[in-house]
């Protein structure tokens, strides 16, 4: 090769007419247009043409007759002649069938470039060209026809998401693109596919930034996805529904006997439920005999084990589901409602099979004997917190039974807390969707009586059947929790009273660690317990159904239901997904309340009704911003070391940042304004208002 001779060289662009400077160590220097000069192999030489470019304005005529040469090539006919033989040829076997006299530099490079072009009809491995056979340009046609129609119907999805719609008639290819997009608004960049998901999104939405946000907006505005759909549920990969299989099941398991040999009758005992107003699967009951030493308690759990075979459908759907979802605009169950509203069920005048602790207690709370029977239980009525609260202040059935069951919890309580427990009492904010779209916001105070009598006999019933499985050998699923150091905690006397309980809890839970789940008991010091299980709910629990399996197994046969590994297998799988679960409940209801904030407060409407109306927005939309409508007092929960101070409003126990100035210390009751609610981050725009 000859400095200036006319090359064609393999680039990153492809076949690239170029001309030749010099060769060093292998590599050939080549020149691109005037003054631009690239390094490549000596091998991605594809031609020499032995042309020079000499003067100015030569190598440019070369290059336009080369390109228009190779414009005009057609080689089916070559192709027709050799491909039944499927022998490879060289460039100049191809250009000598091609054109009848000795083609030039220029037909060479020409031909060259027309190959590199189009490859459908010859396929090459750098130096010969081998003819594809018929079958094989057939399919690589109807591929590329295929490929073009998918690019049309790619680019009409486009065309109609932008213009907020969904094409009338959609493609399968369409279809397959929606369901990208629908993967990329849940996972963002964790989708495999997140290359073709934002090409698309930045075609519609050639503006945005947050392209997972735009997603889910353009999907809400196609009707693809409802304003409130709850993507956190299909990213956690959480089934709504039951199998077939599961649900003939749990119906056909529905009609287990209640009574047999191996259960204790205590149907005459005066039974009764007390739960939230809404609950429907009451799965624990009460009750109280008086005795002259002091009482008989009894703790009554339905005995959901005895309608669940183990690994059977129901037990396999419940062991992947490991709890029940509680969410403001659904609950999604564990178990089938033939289990959870029907046989599992406490309701009154129900008979039913249970699992029963009766323990003799003194007036002061000590425990004398207790037991644990397989029973037989018939609830007589399913009361309210609200209800029993009422019944301590008035007359009315069963008012002395509550009021045994009252004293009895609060010197349970006593002696908890002389053993060490902390009970923070902390208010809990409920908030339910109507299926009218009213979004109703209430506190539940958990320092009522109701609610602290029924915590605490059940606290009690936790830990005498956490020392049940130890004593026997039986293992289970235990919770522990060591003692926190509440040394030198933040003196809140000088505080506004308003804002103390709220410090308190604040600075105490900082300290607090997180309960551990072992196969092995060890002291929960939080509750001022020796040993504890959760065994009370086995019809939302999967580790509750466990223990219970296990205890009643025991007490059937004096075997074991489960190995110890088998019980490590569930602790393990329930302590994850159970801390899953508690984030997407918290997080829906955080979104649900700012939903009522933006509805309620923001949009002027009465905030003493407790209510606001849901609204057509949803988390893909942008930020409300605007005067606000109402104001909120806060406390100043922790105030340095951010940008922003960290708050809990006084009226609902909901936390929040905002700007503060730098005076303003932790204990601190202040002014806030909501200037504007962002549900696709669910966070509430809150400012300072002195």
């Amino acid at each position: 090769m000859l400095p200036g001779e006319i090359l064609v060289a393999r680039l990153s662009g492809g076949a690239t007419i170029v001309r030749f400077q010099e060769e060093k160590n292998g590599r050939v220097a080549v020149l691109l247009g005037r003054n631009k000069v690239a390094r490549v192999p000596a091998e991605r030489v594809m031609l020499a043409t032995g042309v020079l470019a000499g003067e100015a304005g030569r190598f440019e005529e070369f290059c336009d007759s080369a390109k228009e040469v190779s414009g005009e090539i057609d080689l089916t006919e070559v192709w027709d002649v050799l491909t039944d033989e499927q022998e490879e040829s060289s460039l100049a076997d191809l250009a000598d069938l091609y054109w009848p006299a000795s083609p030039g530099a220029v037909e060479l490079t020409g031909l060259l470039l027309c190959l590199e072009r189009s490859s459908d009809l010859f396929a090459s491995d750098g130096a010969k060209y081998r003819p594809r056979t018929r079958d094989d340009l057939e399919a690589l046609l109807a591929r590329r026809r295929r490929e073009a129609k998918n690019a049309r119907d790619a680019q009409d999805l486009v065309e109609a998401l932008s213009a907020g719609g969904l094409p009338d008639a959609m493609s399968n290819h369409q279809r397959s693109l929606i369901e990208i997009l629908e993967g990329y608004a849940v996972h963002g960049e964790e989708l495999p596919r997140r290359q073709a998901a934002r090409e698309l999104v930045q075609a519609s939405s050639p503006q945005t930034r947050d392209l997972q946000r735009a997603c889910f907006e353009m999907l809400v505005t196609a009707g693809v996805f409802d304003p409130d759909e709850f993507l956190d549920l299909r990213r956690a990969g959480i089934r709504t529904d039951f199998p077939a299989q599961v649900l003939g099941e749990a119906r056909a398991a529905s009609g287990a006997a209640t009574r047999g040999p191996e259960r204790e009758d205590l149907t005459h005992l005066d039974t009764f439920t007390i739960d939230d107003e809404e609950t429907v699967d009451r799965d624990d009951a009460l009750s109280l005999e008086m005795r002259e030493s002091g009482y008989r308690l009894g703790v009554h759990i339905a005995d959901a084990a005895a309608l669940v075979p183990r690994e059977g459908a129901v037990d396999r759907e419940a062991d992947r589901r490991m709890s029940s979802l509680y969410l403001p605009e659904r609950t999604i169950p564990m178990l089938p409602d033939d289990l959870t509203r029907g046989a599992g069920s406490l309701d009154p005048g129900e008979e039913r099979m249970g699992v029963s602790l009766l323990a003799d207690l003194t007036e002061e709370g000590e425990v004398t004997s207790w037991r644990v029977v397989r029973s037989t239980i018939r609830s007589a009525a399913a009361l309210s917190y609200e209800q029993v609260d009422a019944l301590l202040q008035s007359d009315g059935p069963r008012r002395a039974t509550i009021e045994g069951l009252h004293r009895l919890a609060e010197a349970l309580r006593r002696k908890r807390e002389e053993r060490g427990a902390i009970n923070l009492d902390q208010p809990e904010m409920n908030v339910k969707v109507r299926e009218t779209g009213e979004i109703e916001v209430s506190l539940r105070d958990r320092s009522s009586p109701g609610n602290q009598m029924v915590a605490e006999l059940m606290i009690l019933c936790n830990s005498l059947l956490a020392r049940y499985c130890w004593e026997n050998g039986l293992p289970a699923v235990y919770r522990s929790q060591r003692r926190p150091d509440l040394s030198g905690l933040p003196d809140v006397s000088t505080v506004d009273e308003r804002a103390a309980p709220i410090m308190n809890r604040f600075n105490t839970a900082r300290r607090m660690q997180a309960a551990r789940v072992s196969t092995k008991p060890m002291a929960h010091d939080g509750l001022g317990v020796s040993a504890y299980l959760q065994a009370t709910s086995p019809l939302r629990r999967y580790p509750d159904l466990v223990v219970q399996r296990q205890v009643g197994g025991f007490l059937a046969s004096g075997k074991l239901a489960y190995a110890p590994a088998e019980v490590e297998s569930v602790a393990q799988r329930a302590e994850l997904q159970t801390r899953e679960m508690s984030g997407i409940e918290a997080g829906r209801k955080r979104y649900w309340f700012l939903k009522y904030l933006e509805g309620s407060r923001m949009g002027g409407a009465d905030p003493s009704t407790g209510s606001g109306q849901a609204l057509s927005t949803g988390p893909g939309q942008a930020l409300s911003t605007g005067p606000g409508q109402d104001l909120f007092e806060a406390v100043v929960l922790d105030a340095g070391g951010r940008r922003t101070a960290l708050l809990e409003l006084l009226e609902f126990p909901f936390r929040c940042r905002a700007e503060l100035p730098r005076s303003v210390a932790a204990g601190e009751i202040v002014t806030l304004r909501l200037q504007g609610v962002d549900l696709w981050r669910r966070v509430g725009l809150f400012v300072h208002a002195p």
